[in-house]
């Protein structure tokens, strides 16, 4: 077989769905491994459905649909992007219903994904809790997609002026990190408030860009973990996965005592601020869990937004930090200095995450983007 990119189209009919590779026919059954559970209470996002979703997230659609609103969204606006090449660069996976009937075209590479999957699971979800209107769509499974495309893309993250692209929850959020969720409830019962200790804490990998011996240390965790080096009282902050970086990197960090082996998510509760800064984009789930923690989340704040952002206030939901972390110290000391409103702004973000990130708030969303999006398109 010739080396080209294969897409691939599914039919959902059914239990079953059949995939047409070139001229091969392949048939699954429903509990083949593309079939992902999702922990989701039809009851409850019954109830969340017919109340309609909270004012933020209608805010949010309309912002992210707002450059189609004049022209609607034209099949020749997706055929443009949903070619060549691009497929593959992109990481782009299009979903059509018509007449109820799921399909999808992907290349070959990223149909086992872990993306793909979670994200074909949660469209079968939807459609089958209320069913969607005929659409045409596209997602990138990237982390993140910055650069303006002229077509409604997808995306789980993107900068704030990409006005083209479209925000929707991240594959995992789509699956509903039932267990993670449990872990935060009961790591918040073993550390309250006033058991936890006073200082800040971070684990995480080297990403946010490529590490060579010139520019290590001026990418933003490696930085991070600089800082606690030389303030080891204020903050723990540790290197636990060394990654995207020249092969000198791993012995440097390690021998400027950097690195750590990784710490359980429900350990990372025993202290009262935990850091958040971003990685080749917005950390996703570590961001929804230290939300959850009931501990003070000290947020580097950058041009990278998540579809919830902007429902989440400095000094109400966490403590901004700049993009070079050269306040990180200051305003450690601020929330040393004043407990009470520490306390407060970690219990509104951990309500915040309760009340509009659970599963069927995800759900919620997704339903609502697809209504409105289906809405502009052009027949």
């Amino acid at each position: 077989m010739k080396k080209l990119l294969v897409v691939l189209l599914c039919v959902f009919s059914g239990t079953t769905f059949i995939l047409v590779q070139s001229v091969k026919h392949y048939k699954f059954k429903s509990d083949h491994k593309f079939d992902v559970q999702i922990p989701l209470q039809k009851d409850i996002f019954a109830k969340k459905l017919a109340k309609g979703p909270p004012s933020w997230c209608l805010e949010q659609i309309h912002s992210d649909l707002s450059a189609y609103e004049k022209t609607g969204i034209t099949k020749e606006m997706l055929d443009q992007l949903f070619r060549g090449k691009l497929i593959n660069e992109l990481s782009l996976a299009r979903f059509t219903i018509v007449d109820g009937h799921i399909s999808f075209s992907i290349g070959e590479r990223l149909l086992e994904s872990r993306q793909f999957r979670h994200i074909l699971a949660a469209i079968k979800k939807i459609h089958e809790l209320d069913p969607l209107p005929d659409i045409d769509f596209i997602i990138s499974l990237e982390d993140c997609i910055n650069e303006e495309k002229g077509s409604p893309l997808f995306v789980f993250a993107k900068t704030k002026e990409a006005k083209s692209l479209v925000l929707i929850p991240d594959f995992k959020a789509l699956t509903g990190y039932s267990t993670l969720r449990k872990t935060m409830e009961s790591g918040s019962q073993k550390f309250p408030w006033e058991k936890k200790k006073e200082k800040a804490f971070w684990r995480g990998s080297t990403t946010g860009g490529w590490l060579t011996t010139n520019t290590w240390e001026q990418i933003a965790r490696c930085k991070l973990a600089l800082i606690s080096s030389s303030h080891p009282q204020e903050l723990d902050a540790k290197i636990t996965n060394i990654a995207q970086c020249d092969p000198e990197i791993p012995s440097l960090i390690k021998g400027k005592g950097l690195f750590a082996r990784p710490t359980s998510q429900i350990n990372h509760l025993e202290y009262k601020y935990l850091v958040d800064v971003d990685g080749n984009s917005c950390s996703f789930e570590r961001y929804f869990w230290v939300l959850l923690s009931n501990s003070l989340v000290l947020k580097q704040v950058t041009p990278n937004i998540q579809w919830y952002y902007s429902a989440l206030k400095p000094y109400e939901h966490f403590v901004p930090l700049k993009e070079d972390l050269s306040d990180l110290l200051e305003k450690y000391q601020w929330a040393l200095s004043h407990d009470l409103e520490a306390k407060k702004i970690a219990q509104n973000a951990t309500e915040f995450a309760k009340e509009n990130l659970s599963t069927e708030d995800v759900f919620l969303y997704m339903h609502c983007l697809l209504k409105e999006y289906a809405r502009l398109q052009v027949p």
